[in-house]
C-alpha cells in the first residue's frame, strides 16, 4: 500500500508539474510578442532620430526628419503590431495557404495563383519612380529589422503552426492592390445566372434578374432623371436575396459624406467616412498618424502590409471611400479545338493557351502538382465554378495596369481639389467613389474609377469568346467619369447606391446596394440648415431605416390578414402595431410643426391615427 501511495504522489505531482510548466508555456507563447512602447529602439539605416508617440489607443504617431526614416519606421511598428496578419495576407495573395494550414486550402491557393497579383506588382515594381520605390524599399527594411530582432519573440501563432515568416520583399506590399481589388470586385455572380440562364425559361430568367439600372437617386444625379423606385425595391430586394442563396456576391456596404462651411457650424467643411469591409480580429485597418518635418502631417488608416495612409487628412484636405461597384470583371467561353485541346478560337485562328504546371507546397511536406491554363484575357476558371462541360476565361480590372500605391502616396501629400483628381489618375482596378473636403473650404465627390469600354448587349452572364467582339476596348478616360464639386445644395454623399443616372452615357456597374441608407443620409443632411460634428456622429450611429419604413405597410397588411396567431405571435404583432402607430403619430406632429395643416386634437391624440394608418394599408 505504501508503494502504490508514493506511486499515486508522484504522478501527483508530475500532473501539477506538468499542468504548471504547460500554463507557463501557454502564457509564453501568448505574451512573448506584446512589445515594451516604452523602450528606445535602434534601427539600422536611419538618418536621424524618429520619435514615436503612442496614444491611449496605442495608435502611433511618428515623427521623423524625412520620408526614408518615416516608412522605415512604419515597416517596423507595423510589423510590432500585425506580423501575424501580415504574413497570413502575404500567403493569401501569393497562394500559399496550404504551406501553413493544411492540404485542404489547395483548391483556394489555385485560385489565388490564378488571379497573379504577384506578376502586375512586378510590372508595377518595374515602372516605379524614385519616391515611390524609397518608401516601399524603406517599409520593407523595417518589417525585415523587425523580424530579425525578434527571432525569438514572434507572435503566438508562427508557433502553433510551426514555422517562420520569411524575409519580406516591395511586390509583398503592392500585391495588397490587387487583393483589394479582388475583394471589392462585382460580377463574380453572373456565371451563376448563367447557369440559371440555361435551366429555366426567358421569362423567369427576367424575372430573377435585380432592376438595379432603373433604382434612383443616383450618387452624380441626373437632373433628367424622373424614375420613382417606390414600386421596384419589393422586387428587387427578393431578388437580391435569391441569388445571395444561391452563393452569388452582394458586396458590403460603405457610406461617406461631406458638407461645405456654409452648412457647417464651424464655417468650414465637415467629412465623415466609414469603411465597411468584412469582421476580422485583429481588423483590416492600421490607424497611424505620420509627420515629416517641413513636408507633410497626415493621420488616418492604413491597411497591413503597406505604409501609407488609404483615408484621412493632412493639413490641406480630408478624403474618404466607398465601393463604386463598377462592373469589372467579364467571362466568356472560349471555343476549344477538337484537335488540340491546347488552343482556343480567337478571330478565325488558333491560339495557344498558356499553360503553367503549378507546384503547392502543404504544411505537411507534401507537394501537389496542378495545372493552370491562360488565354489573352485571362485564366481559365471553369473548374473554379464547376461548370462541366465548357471552357470559361475571366478578364477583371486586377490583371489591367494601374498603380493604386502611387495615388495613396500623392493622396497624403495632396494640398488643393487638382491635387486630388490628379493622384486619382492611376486608382483603377479598386473602383471607388472618393469624397473630399479642404481647408479653403471646398467639398467634392469623384468617381475614380476603371470603367471598361466594351459592347453592353449581352447584360449578364457569359460572353462569346471566338472574336474580339466582347473584348474591352480600354477605360472610360478620367476626364468623363461622373464627379461633383462644390453643389449648390452644400453636401456631397455615397453608398454603394447607383453611380450614375440613367443619362449617363457608360455602363459603370449592375450591382449597386440598394439607394435606403443613401436616401437616409441625404435626409439626414436636409434635415438642419447647419450641421456640427455632433450631427455627424448622429448620422453615422443613426439606425433608422429607410428600407424598413417602406415595407412596414406591405408587412402589417399582411399580418392583419394571418389567422390563428399564437400567443406570442399575437403579442409581438400587437408591440409591432403600437410602435406603428406611435411612428405615424410622430410623422404627423412633424407634418402639423412644418405645415400647420393638423388640429391640436388631432396631434394630441396618437391613437387617433390607428384607423387613417389602416386604411392606408388596404389601399
Amino acid at each position: 500500500m505504501k508503494i502504490i501511495k508514493r506511486i499515486l504522489s508522484g504522478l501527483l505531482i508530475l500532473l501539477i508539474l506538468a499542468t504548471i510548466a504547460g500554463f507557463a508555456f501557454v502564457r509564453h507563447l501568448g505574451h512573448r510578442a506584446i512589445p515594451d512602447y516604452n523602450n528606445d529602439l535602434s534601427l539600422k539605416g536611419l538618418h536621424a532620430p524618429v520619435e514615436v508617440y503612442r496614444d491611449n489607443y496605442a495608435i502611433p504617431h511618428i515623427y521623423a526628419d524625412d520620408e526614408h526614416d518615416l516608412y522605415l519606421a512604419v515597416g517596423y511598428l507595423m510589423a510590432e503590431d500585425r506580423l501575424w496578419q501580415m504574413d497570413m495576407l502575404r500567403h493569401v495573395t501569393e497562394g500559399r495557404l496550404s504551406e501553413i494550414l493544411g492540404k485542404s486550402f489547395v483548391d483556394t491557393d489555385l485560385l489565388l495563383r490564378a488571379l497573379r497579383f504577384s506578376e502586375k506588382s512586378e510590372r508595377i515594381l518595374a515602372q516605379t519612380d524614385p519616391a515611390t520605390r524609397e518608401a516601399l524599399d524603406a517599409f520593407t527594411d523595417g518589417v525585415n529589422q523587425y523580424m530579425e530582432n525578434n527571432k525569438r519573440r514572434l507572435p503566438p501563432e508562427f508557433g502553433i503552426l510551426r514555422y517562420k515568416p520569411e524575409k519580406w520583399e516591395p511586390f509583398h506590399s503592392l500585391n495588397m492592390v490587387g487583393y483589394m481589388a479582388w475583394d471589392l470586385k462585382a460580377g463574380w455572380s453572373e456565371i451563376i445566372l448563367s447557369t440559371l440562364q440555361k435551366s429555366i425559361d426567358s421569362v423567369r430568367y427576367q424575372q430573377i434578374l435585380p432592376d438595379l439600372l432603373r433604382i434612383q437617386p443616383a450618387v452624380y444625379p441626373d437632373k433628367s432623371s424622373k424614375i420613382s423606385t417606390s414600386k421596384l425595391l419589393p422586387d428587387m430586394m427578393l431578388h437580391l436575396a435569391f441569388l445571395q442563396d444561391l452563393g452569388a456576391d452582394v458586396l458590403e456596404a460603405s457610406n461617406n459624406w461631406a458638407v461645405s462651411g456654409a452648412k457647417s457650424t464651424t464655417g468650414m467643411p465637415l467629412l465623415a467616412n466609414d469603411m465597411h469591409l468584412s469582421l476580422s480580429v485583429p481588423g483590416i485597418w492600421y490607424q497611424m498618424h505620420q509627420v515629416v518635418k517641413d513636408k507633410f502631417n497626415v493621420s488616418g488608416l492604413g491597411l497591413p502590409c503597406t505604409p501609407l495612409i488609404i483615408c484621412g487628412h493632412n493639413d490641406s484636405i480630408a478624403w474618404g471611400m466607398t465601393n463604386t461597384s463598377v462592373d469589372n470583371l467579364d467571362f466568356y467561353e472560349e471555343t476549344v479545338n477538337p484537335i488540340d485541346s491546347g488552343q482556343y478560337a480567337y478571330n478565325g485562328k488558333w491560339k495557344n493557351f498558356d499553360v503553367r504546371n503549378i507546384l503547392i507546397k502543404t504544411s505537411t511536406g507534401e507537394e501537389i502538382e496542378k495545372t493552370l491554363r491562360f488565354s489573352d484575357r485571362g485564366p481559365v476558371v471553369s473548374s473554379f465554378r464547376k461548370i462541366p462541360g465548357r471552357v470559361v476565361t475571366m478578364h477583371w480590372a486586377g490583371d489591367e495596369m494601374s498603380n493604386e500605391f502611387l495615388t495613396v502616396l500623392l493622396l497624403n501629400r495632396a494640398d488643393n481639389w487638382n491635387d486630388f483628381t490628379g493622384a486619382l489618375k492611376t486608382f483603377q482596378s479598386i473602383s471607388q467613389n472618393v469624397v473630399y473636403a479642404d481647408k479653403k473650404g471646398n467639398i467634392g465627390l469623384y468617381c475614380a474609377a476603371g470603367v471598361p469600354l466594351r459592347k453592353r448587349d449581352i447584360p449578364f452572364g457569359i460572353l462569346p469568346g471566338d472574336t474580339d467582339e466582347y473584348d474591352w476596348k480600354g477605360y472610360v478616360p478620367f476626364e468623363e467619369l461622373p464627379y461633383l464639386f462644390n453643389p449648390v445644395n452644400g453636401y456631397v454623399a455615397s453608398a454603394n447606391n447607383r453611380t450614375a443616372a440613367a443619362g449617363y452615357p457608360y455602363h459603370i456597374g449592375s450591382w449597386y446596394q440598394p439607394p435606403d441608407r443613401f436616401a437616409r443620409i441625404i435626409e439626414l443632411l436636409s434635415a438642419k440648415e447647419l450641421l456640427s460634428v455632433e450631427d455627424f456622429k448622429s448620422i453615422q450611429l443613426d439606425q433608422k431605416s429607410k428600407m424598413a419604413e417602406r415595407y412596414m405597410p406591405f408587412i402589417m397588411n399582411a399580418l392583419s390578414e394571418t389567422k390563428n396567431m399564437n400567443p406570442v405571435e399575437s403579442k409581438a404583432y400587437e408591440i409591432l402595431k403600437s410602435g406603428i402607430i406611435l411612428w405615424l403619430h410622430k410623422v404627423r406632429q412633424r407634418q402639423f410643426l412644418k405645415h400647420g395643416t393638423l388640429s391640436s386634437s388631432d396631434v394630441l391624440s396618437p391613437m387617433k391615427w390607428a384607423k387613417n394608418f389602416t386604411e392606408a394599408l388596404t389601399e
